[in-house]
């Protein structure tokens, strides 16, 4: 049986990967139960959200308009950011932002935010890549089109809302599906790489990512990484407590973290 971590006032939840909206219904639903009791759960233990990117399988909004699945969990969401404003890492299914979310409270970034916990720098990137040399991860080229924001205006100005969020819905599920095996490993192995230069570079203390949807925790000599994994199918994700940091699994019927057995 797994050991349970509990948490209190001040502790930090670090999620990704829910992609929200992107399945059958009844998985959807199981995504969209799980997230809301840990919305919840975040509340009432008066702790802050930390999105490293991929809430949403798809995320456009113009004109007024934005994908309605995801009405319930905005809410939800706005209820938690009026506590703890929620830090929001875009990914690359759902940097296409605008008014709804800041409506809704996140503090959205679109490229990597780092803070301070427990006196050591935590810095925070999807893992699809930067638009910065700084860091020498920079987004693959197709990657850096979707995200232009030239494309963005002539896309939305060709379509109308109901269309182009349409677009969006299959595109996203359709770059899911051809994901190969051996494209899945790169990457692993390219953010995995990436990340643990930062450490050794002294960029950061500790570094989470998301994007592979592989749970890491590696502590080495220079500091630790922590990949979070999917909440979409596993509830991975990580939590700072007193403690320290621990890779864990969310337990939506019991309400418990449970320690994420390596």
């Amino acid at each position: 049986m797994s050991d349970s971590v509990s948490l209190g006032k001040g502790d930090v939840i670090f999620v990704s990967d829910v992609h929200l909206g992107g399945f059958s219904p009844d998985i959807n639903a199981s995504i969209e139960s799980r997230l809301l009791s840990l919305i919840d759960e975040t509340i009432e233990k008066k702790c802050s959200m930390m999105v490293v990117g991929d809430l949403f399988d798809y995320w456009m909004e113009y004109r007024g308009r934005w994908p309605d699945y995801a009405d319930v969990v905005l809410k939800r969401f706005e209820k938690l950011n009026k506590q703890s404003k929620t830090v929001f890492i875009t990914g690359n299914h759902d940097n296409w932002t605008g008014p709804r979310l800041e409506q809704a409270g996140f503090d959205i970034e679109h490229e990597l935010r780092t803070i301070t916990l427990g006196g050591k720098k935590v810095m925070m990137a999807h893992g699809d890549g930067l638009s910065s040399s700084e860091f020498g991860f920079p987004r693959p080229l197709f990657h850096r089109f979707l995200r232009n924001p030239y494309f963005l205006k002539v896309y939305q100005a060709v379509f109308p809302p109901a269309t182009g969020i349409s677009l969006m819905r299959s595109f996203s599920r359709g770059s899911r599906s051809r994901d190969s095996v051996e494209k899945l490993q790169r990457e692993t192995k390219h953010i995995d790489s990436w990340a643990e230069r930062m450490l050794e570079a002294g960029k950061a203390d500790v570094m989470i990512c998301g994007h592979h949807h592989k749970p890491v925790f590696n502590r080495t000599e220079f500091g630790l990484y922590i990949n979070l994994g999917n909440f979409c199918h596993d509830s991975t994700l990580a939590v700072y407590t007193t403690n320290g940091f621990e890779l864990v699994r969310w337990q939506a019927d019991t309400r418990q973290f449970l320690t994420y057995k390596r």
